[in-house]
């Protein structure tokens, strides 16, 4: 707690040093809060876009098929999406570990296994910032 005889003589200074000392920390201080209210935007941003992709992925992960159906389901969850966004679903097959053909056997014969990939690329835009972000996930459905 403040003594209660300093706010007086606060008040009663009239050498104009705290008025001073306030006009020189004053532009600092409030080139700290902005620029910490746009890393807290980007931040929200990349947070709702991660959303965005695990929404198709619980699409996948819950029986889906349809690669088009699940980037629907991303661009609806999405709620800060910029125009400039781009998702992208694709579905890919393996043989131990190799990108491979998801109608033919692997070549020790048994089935490939397939996975759904989602991949968000995004302008991540702030008052004074911006970055690109890219984000991708990967389902096994098969």
């Amino acid at each position: 707690m403040w003594p209660a005889s300093l706010i007086p003589r606060f008040a009663a200074d009239r050498s104009g040093a705290p008025a001073v000392e306030f006009a020189l920390i004053a532009p600092l201080l409030l080139a700290l809060v902005v620029f910490a209210a746009d890393i807290a935007h980007i931040a929200f941003q990349r947070s709702d876009m991660t959303g965005a992709i695990r929404s198709g992925t619980q699409y996948f992960m819950a029986g889906g098929t349809h690669p088009e159906r699940a980037r629907v389901i991303v661009e609806e969850a999405w709620g800060t999406r910029p125009e400039e966004a781009r998702v992208l679903v694709e579905r890919i097959c393996e043989c131990a570990e190799v990108v491979a053909s998801c109608n033919l056997l692997c070549p020790d014969q048994s089935v490939p296994v397939a996975y759904a990939t989602i991949t968000i690329e995004a302008p991540m835009a702030g008052l004074f910032m911006s970055h690109y972000s890219s984000v991708t996930d990967k389902v096994r459905v098969r």
